[in-house]
C-alpha cells in the first residue's frame, strides 16, 4: 500500500475510534480496590491513579471508588458487597465503564464453602450492571496475586479455582477479562502485607488497566525510550508488509510471527498487525507517560542544556565540557569534579507524591552527589563509607535516616542509576536491579522545593563536586519500576 494512503487511512481510522468513548468509569471490589493500608488513598488508591492516566488522554475521563473493604462477591459470604452501600451508589452514578474486581476475600475458607453460588452470584452482579440506562461496557478482573494468607486469603483458591471461573463468567455473559493477576506476579515487593498493594502496587494495576480502556493491550512504547512518535510508528508499520492492491487495507500481507506489536484490540489483541493496532499507537501521540523533565546532553557547545519537554534551558556552571562521541546515547557531558555542574529550574517538591528519577553515569567518587534539590536534600550521591549509591531525602522521622547501599558502585563504565518513591518506600537501583530499599513504610517526604543541582551540592562543597560523564536524566510524576 502506498505509504501516504496508509498513513491517511491510519489517521482516519484513529478519528473514528476516538469520536465517542466511555467516561466514567465505576471501580467495583474490595479493600484492593478502596485502597486499604495505602498512605493518602484518596490520592493513591488504583482507581485514582487510572483517572490520572485516562486523562492525560481526554480530560472527560472520571474514575470512582466503589471500593468496599472486606466484600465479598458472594451473597452468603461474611460481608456481600451487594448488600453494601457502595453498591447501589455505583448503580445509582449510572456509569458508562465497570470495573469488577471482587474474589479475593471469597477464598477465605469460611466463604469458599459457598463455592458453587460463585458463578451464579457473579452473573447476576454483571447483569444488575447491565441492566442500567447508561448500557455500561463491563470489564471483569482475575484477582491480584495474594503473597501471603493474612487475613485467611487464599492463593491458591484464587489461582486454582476463581480465576478459572472467571474466564467461565466472561464466556457465560460476553465480558471481556483483565488479567491482573499475571502482570503483579513478580510484585511482592508492592504488597507489604502480603495482600494490598502499596500505592505503587495500585499505581501498576491503574498501568495495566488503563491502556485497556483505551483500547490497546499494553502502552505502545515500543522502543521503551518513554516517547509515542515517529519511531514507534515505523517500527509498527514495518513489522508487516502490505499488499498494494489487497481488498481490505487492513488485511496484513505477511508479519513477524513473534512480534510483541499486535496492540489491539483489547485486552487480547487478534493475531495480527494491521491499522487497527495503529489507531491504538495514535491515541498516545506525543505522549510522555508521566515524563515531566528530560535533558538529552547531547549539545556540542554552550553554557546551557535544554530541558525538553519545556523546552527551558539549565545553566551550567564551571569548566564543564560537552562531549558529542562518547555518550551513553549519542553526547553527553564531562564534570570535572571540581567545579562543574547544571543548574536547573524547579521540577517538582519530594512531599507531593510519588516520582522517579533516571540519570547515566560513567564515573563518580565516594561522597560526591549526583543530584541534590536547593533548600533540600541529596536526591542521589555516593555514601563515603560504603562507595555505593544512597539518598538523603526522608520523612523526617526520629528513625529514618538515609538510604543506603553497600554494594560499591564501579566507576568504569556507565551505569542507569535510579530513584523511586513510591509513596511508602524509598528503592535505589542501578541497572534496574534494586540495590536498597526501605525495611519499613514512611510517612510523605519533606518538602524540598527549589531546581536541582547535577552534579554538585547546593553548597558547592569541593568534595561533592562530581567527577565524570552524566547523560539522558529523566524525571517522570509517578513511581516507576526501571
Amino acid at each position: 500500500m502506498d505509504k501516504k494512503i496508509f498513513l491517511i487511512a491510519s489517521l482516519t481510522l484513529f478519528f473514528c475510534v476516538n469520536s465517542s468513548h466511555a467516561s466514567k468509569v465505576a471501580c467495583i471490589g474490595d479493600s484492593i480496590t478502596y485502597g486499604y493500608n495505602i498512605p493518602d488513598q484518596a490520592h493513591n488508591s488504583y482507581p485514582v491513579q487510572l483517572e490520572e492516566l485516562l486523562q492525560e488522554f481526554d480530560s472527560a475521563w472520571e474514575t470512582r471508588n466503589f471500593g468496599v473493604s472486606g466484600a465479598t462477591l458472594l451473597r452468603n459470604g461474611d460481608l456481600p458487597y451487594v448488600n453494601q452501600t457502595m453498591y447501589n451508589d455505583a448503580r445509582s452514578w449510572k456509569p458508562d465503564v465497570v470495573v469488577i474486581m471482587p474474589g479475593t476475600n471469597d477464598s477465605k475458607p469460611y466463604n469458599w464453602i459457598y463455592k458453587d453460588e460463585f458463578v451464579p452470584d457473579y452473573c447476576a452482579l454483571i447483569d444488575s450492571f447491565a441492566s442500567l440506562s447508561s448500557d455500561p461496557e463491563i470489564w471483569i478482573c482475575k484477582p491480584v496475586p495474594a503473597f501471603s494468607t493474612n487475613y485467611n486469603i487464599r492463593n491458591e483458591v484464587i489461582r486454582d479455582e476463581i480465576i478459572p471461573l472467571i474466564d467461565e463468567i466472561a464466556g457465560l455473559r460476553e465480558v471481556k477479562v483483565i488479567d491482573l493477576y499475571t502482570p503483579l506476579l513478580d510484585a511482592s515487593s508492592m504488597f507489604p502485607d502480603g495482600i494490598h498493594p502499596n500505592a505503587e502496587g495500585a499505581g501498576l494495576m491503574a498501568e495495566v488497566i488503563a491502556p485497556i480502556l483505551l483500547g490497546t493491550i499494553r502502552v505502545p512504547d515500543l522502543n521503551q525510550d518513554g516517547y509515542i512518535n515517529l519511531i514507534d510508528y515505523a517500527n509498527l508499520t514495518q513489522t508487516c508488509s502490505y499488499e498494494p492492491n489487497a481488498p481490505e487495507p487492513n488485511e496484513p500481507n505477511s508479519c513477524d510471527p513473534n512480534s510483541n506489536y499486535d496492540l489491539a484490540p483489547a485486552p487480547n489483541g487478534d493475531g495480527t498487525i494491521n491499522l487497527i493496532d495503529i489507531a491504538v499507537l495514535t491515541k498516545y501521540w506525543l505522549k510522555t507517560l508521566g515524563l515531566i523533565a528530560y535533558w538529552k546532553l547531547d549539545e556540542t557547545e554552550g553554557t546551557s542544556a535544554t530541558e525538553s519537554i519545556s523546552g527551558k534551558l539549565s545553566e551550567l556552571h564551571g569548566n564543564a565540557v560537552w562531549q558529542p562521541l562518547i555518550g551513553h546515547n549519542k553526547g553527553a557531558l564531562e564534570l570535572n569534579g571540581s567545579d562543574s555542574y547544571i543548574k536547573t529550574e524547579e521540577i517538582l517538591d519530594p512531599v507531593d507524591g510519588p516520582f522517579s528519577i533516571f540519570i547515566w553515569t560513567k564515573g563518580g567518587q565516594p561522597g560526591q552527589t549526583l543530584v541534590f534539590q536547593e533548600s533540600g536534600k541529596q536526591w542521589i550521591g555516593i555514601d563515603s563509607a560504603t562507595g555505593g549509591v544512597c539518598t538523603q531525602l526522608t520523612d523526617g522521622g526520629r528513625s529514618t535516616k538515609a538510604l543506603i547501599s553497600d554494594i560499591p558502585f564501579t566507576t568504569d563504565q556507565w551505569h542507569l542509576v535510579s530513584f523511586v518513591w513510591d509513596g511508602s518506600y524509598r528503592h535505589l537501583y542501578v541497572d534496574n536491579i534494586e540495590v536498597a530499599v526501605d525495611s519499613k513504610q514512611l510517612n510523605t517526604l519533606l518538602s524540598s522545593e527549589g531546581g536541582l543541582y547535577f552534579g554538585a551540592a547546593e553548597n558547592l562543597n569541593q568534595d561533592s563536586f562530581w567527577s565524570g560523564l552524566i547523560d539522558d536524566i529523566r524525571i517522570y510524576d509517578k513511581a516507576l519500576l526501571p
